[in-house]
């Protein structure tokens, strides 16, 4: 019960962070049920409570007036985020190269970017995205969890 109170207040802490230094903020929509099916991965998607941190995610997101916006994760880390190309790779494959474009990017700030395209493109909005605008996101995200480790 400990256990579960301290998850909690944690992706709360932490959904409240990212709530109030974003006006926008976007996120795959996972299949969580379907994903701890997996007897391989049910306990460690479990432990971080995906569900719970989402729940936070969309309460303060409605509380605060900030816009969250799930989105189909389908290719999000396959295409490539400057050209579209789907570039195919394994789990392990860490940097995403394009062999069209010779876009190189870490395979989460390729995904992250995506993500972002596909949000803003469902509430009409498009922008053009630099390395620069991705990167504090992602470092931001590092700090807010670091501010409420348990």
């Amino acid at each position: 019960l400990r256990v579960s109170r301290h998850r909690k207040e944690y992706c709360k802490r932490v959904a409240y962070c990212v709530i109030h230094s974003n006006d926008v903020v976007a996120y795959e929509d996972l299949n969580v049920k379907g994903m701890i099916k997996n007897r391989h991965l049910a306990k460690s998607i479990s432990d971080v409570a995906w569900s719970t941190f989402r729940h936070w995610l969309e309460y303060f997101g409605t509380k605060y007036g900030k816009l969250t916006i799930a989105v189909a994760p389908h290719n999000t880390s396959q295409n490539c985020s400057n050209c579209g190309n789907k570039v195919m790779k394994s789990l392990s494959t860490r940097t995403h190269i394009c062999p069209s474009c010779g876009y190189t990017e870490d395979r989460d700030v390729n995904a992250a970017r995506n993500i972002l395209k596909k949000a803003l493109s469902t509430v009409g909005q498009t922008e053009s995205l630099k390395l620069g605008e991705i990167e504090p996101l992602l470092m931001l995200e590092k700090s807010c969890i670091g501010k409420f480790d348990l």
